[in-house]
C-alpha cells in the first residue's frame, strides 16, 4: 500500500479492475460501480474541480448521507490535495455554518434539495465559500447558483494538470468532534494517520477482497469512514449503500454484508425489537427460543473458559443451532462473519445473547482524534466487557487520574485554529491524552472505565462514572435514554425517555385509558413501571449510585433537538440546561418526600 488515501485506492483498482467496489440502489434493485468505473469517475471529477481553482491544502465540504457521490468526490479533492471536510447532515444552521468559517470552506458538495436550502440560508454568512455542487437536483426549481455532480463526471473531462504531489504527512481531513461540550473542534487528520490505521484494521479483522459491507452510519463518522470505507476499498471489498437509516434492515437482508459496523445504540434497539416481536410470538416459540438460548449460553462459557463440553450438550446445541440461532443470522442475510462494534460501551447483556446466537461481535475504542480506532478485540481473542488490545504501531498507557493516552501512526496533528486546546491534547512527549479513564485487565485487553468531564461528584465527595449505570437503566425494554445527573447534590436523579412503543403496548395491556402519550406518561401505573425497571436494572450497585427519583420525558434526545451528538452521544451539558427547572424540582419533590 501506498502512504496516501488516493494511491492506495489507485493501487487497488489496478489489481481489481473489474470487481464491485460501491453498490447503490437504482430503481428498486442494487448495482454495482467497479473500481475501474470508481477511478475514472474519480478522475473526471478531479478535474472538473481543478478547473474551479481548487487545488493543494484548499479546503471542500461534504454536506450528504452515505452515497457513491460521497466517495467519488473524496477521492477526487484528496487525489488533488485537498481537504475534506465532512458535515453531518442532520446539523442545524448554526453548526454548519460555524464548520464552514472555521474550515474556511471555498467549495462544498450538497446531496440534495433540502440541504442546498440550508446553504442558500447560510450563504451570505460563508464569505469564503465559492461554488456549490448539487448530487441531486431533480426537486430544484427556478434560477438557482449550483454545478450539477452529472456534469462533473462527464468523460471529456481530462486532468489538466497533476497538481501538487501529496504526501502521507499532508492532512487529508478535518473532522469537526462531537462537542459535547462547547463548541466542536476540527481534529486535523493527514493521510498517513488514516492509511496506517484502515491497514491495522484490515489485518486485525482479517478484511479481503471477498468481504461486503453495508455503509449506514455517517461518513460524517470516523468510525464508518475509516473502518467501513477506506478498510474495505484497500482490501478491495465491496461497499453497499443503504438508502437511509430506515431502509437498513432491509439493504442488510439484500446486500448479505460479510461484515457490519455499528454503534451501541442500534444494536441494542434491534435488540430491544427482537425481544418484543419474540414475547409477543405464540407460547411454544417463546419456550422454544429460551431453551435455545439457555442451552447455547452453557455452551459458551464452557468454550470461553476453554472447559470440557458433553456430548449431549453439543447434540442439543447442533440442533437448537439449526431450528433458531440460524434463523436470527439469516436476518442478517446469512454469511455475516463480523460485527465491529465501538464509539461507546455496549450492553454485555446484549453482546453475549448475540454471541450465543452465533454473531462475532466484537467491541473497540477510538476517538476522532485517533482516526480513529485505538484497540479492538478479535473474533479468535474475544473478550467480553473489554475493548481488547492496541492495534498495530499505536502504543497506550494509563496516565494520572487513570486517564488512557495514545501516542502512534493514528494521532491526529492538532485542532485547526485551537493551539492551545491542541497543548493541551497532545504533551511534549506526542501522547494524546483521551479524557477516558481506563485499566487493563490480566490479559492486556483496555477496559474504559467512564470519562473524566462526566464524574458526578456528589455533595457527600463521591465519585460516580454515569455512563455504565445509564446504560444498565437503558437495557430495559421500557426505556429508551437515560441522563443521571448529581453533581455537587446529595443523591443520584435521572431525565428518562421511555420506549414509547413498549410503553404504550404496556397500557394497552393494562387496559389503561389515556388521551396522550404525554398524559400517559404521567399515570401512575407507568411511573411505578419504570421505578420497578430502575431498581431492578441497578440492584447491583453500592447505594450512592442508585437513582432516588426521576422524570420521564416524552421527547427524546436526538442529533435534530441538539441532546445528542452526530455519533448519537449525549450532550450532557445542553440536556442540563434544557431540564435545569425539571431537575430543580426532582430534587424539591425528592426532599419534600423525605421530610414527610
Amino acid at each position: 500500500m501506498f502512504e496516501t488515501i488516493y494511491q492506495s485506492l489507485l493501487e487497488v483498482a489496478t489489481r481489481y479492475p473489474n470487481k464491485t467496489a460501491l453498490m447503490y440502489k437504482k430503481q428498486g434493485r442494487y448495482s454495482g460501480i467497479t473500481y475501474k468505473e470508481l477511478r475514472d469517475s474519480v478522475e473526471a471529477v478531479a478535474a472538473s474541480i481543478q478547473k474551479l481553482g481548487i487545488s493543494n491544502g484548499d479546503t471542500v465540504g461534504i454536506f450528504s448521507y452515505n452515497r457513491p457521490e460521497w466517495a467519488i468526490a473524496d477521492l477526487a479533492i484528496l487525489k488533488l490535495g485537498g481537504v475534506i471536510v465532512p458535515i453531518y447532515y442532520t446539523l442545524p444552521s448554526s453548526y454548519v455554518k460555524y464548520i464552514m468559517n472555521d474550515s474556511r470552506i471555498k467549495l462544498i458538495f450538497v446531496e440534495n434539495a433540502e440541504l442546498f436550502s440550508l446553504i442558500e440560508s447560510i450563504r451570505n454568512e460563508t464569505p469564503d465559500l465559492e461554488k456549490v455542487v448539487l448530487v441531486d437536483d431533480s426537486r430544484i426549481s427556478g434560477e438557482k447558483d449550483f454545478l450539477k455532480f452529472d456534469d462533473m463526471k462527464k468523460r471529456e473531462y481530462r486532468t489538466l494538470d497533476e497538481g501538487a504531489v501529496v504526501s502521507g504527512n499532508d492532512p487529508a481531513t478535518i473532522v469537526y468532534t462531537s462537542g459535547t461540550t462547547g463548541e466542536p473542534k476540527g481534529a486535523i487528520l493527514t493521510h498517513g494517520n488514516i492509511v496506517s490505521n484502515a491497514l491495522s484494521a484490515i489485518n486485525r479483522f482479517g478484511v479481503t477482497s471477498q468481504d461486503v459491507i453495508v455503509s449506514y452510519l455517517p461518513l460524517s463518522h470516523l468510525f464508518e469512514r475509516t473502518c467501513g470505507y477506506y478498510t474495505i476499498l484497500f482490501a478491495g471489498g465491496t461497499i453497499g449503500y443503504a438508502e437511509n437509516l430506515s431502509t437498513v434492515a432491509r439493504a442488510v437482508a439484500e446486500i448479505r454484508p460479510t461484515l457490519l459496523i455499528a454503534v451501541p445504540r442500534i444494536i441494542e434497539k434491534v435488540y430491544d425489537e427482537s425481544v418484543e416481536k419474540v414475547e409477543k410470538s405464540s407460547f411454544i416459540k417463546r419456550v422454544l427460543l429460551f431453551s435455545a438460548i439457555k442451552n447455547l449460553n452453557r455452551y459458551a462459557n464452557l468454550k470461553y473458559k476453554k472447559l470440557k463440553i458433553s456430548l449431549g450438550l453439543r447434540m442439543k446445541c447442533g440442533i437448537y443451532n439449526t431450528i433458531v440461532a440460524s434463523k436470527f443470522r439469516k436476518l442478517a442475510g446469512g454469511r455475516l462473519r463480523l460485527i465491529a462494534s465501538g464509539g461507546a460501551p455496549l450492553n454485555p447483556q446484549i453482546a453475549k445473547v448475540l454471541y450465543i446466537l452465533g454473531f462475532n461481535i466484537v467491541e473497540g475504542y477510538g476517538l476522532t482524534e485517533t482516526s480513529p480506532m485505538v484497540c479492538s478485540n478479535t473474533v479468535e481473542e474475544n473478550r467480553l466487557g473489554t475493548v481488547g488490545k492496541p492495534f498495530d504501531g499505536v502504543e497506550v498507557k494509563i496516565g494520572d487520574n487513570d486517564e488512557i493516552l495514545v501516542k502512534g501512526p493514528n494521532v491526529m496533528r492538532g485542532y485547526l485554529n485551537k493551539p492551545e486546546e491542541t497543548r493541551r491534547a497532545i504533551d511534549n512527549d506526542g501522547w494524546f491524552h483521551t479524557g477516558d479513564q481506563g485499566r487493563f485487565d490480566e490479559y492486556g485487553n483496555l477496559i474504559v472505565t467512564g470519562r473524566i468531564k462526566e464524574i458526578i461528584v456528589t455533595s457527600y465527595g463521591k465519585n460516580i462514572a454515569p455512563a455504565p449505570i445509564e446504560m444498565k437503566i437503558s437495557g430495559s425494554r421500557y426505556i429508551e435514554q437515560v441522563r443521571l445527573c448529581g453533581n455537587k447534590r446529595n443523591c443520584i436523579v435521572a431525565l428518562v425517555v421511555p420506549n414509547r412503543e413498549s410503553v404504550e403496548h404496556y397500557a394497552r395491556e393494562k387496559k389503561l385509558s389515556f388521551e396522550s402519550y404525554p398524559a400517559l406518561l404521567e399515570m401512575d401505573e407507568i411511573k411505578e413501571l419504570i421505578n420497578h425497571e430502575i431498581e431492578e436494572t441497578t440492584a447491583d450497585l453500592a447505594s450512592y449510585e442508585r437513582v432516588k427519583a426521576f422524570a420521564l420525558l416524552s421527547e427524546g434526545f436526538t442529533v435534530e433537538n441538539g441532546m445528542l451528538t452526530p455519533s448519537l452521544k449525549l450532550r450532557r451539558e445542553e440536556i442540563g440546561k434544557r431540564y435545569a427547572g425539571l431537575i430543580d424540582t426532582i430534587y424539591e419533590n425528592l426532599e419534600k418526600r423525605n421530610e414527610n
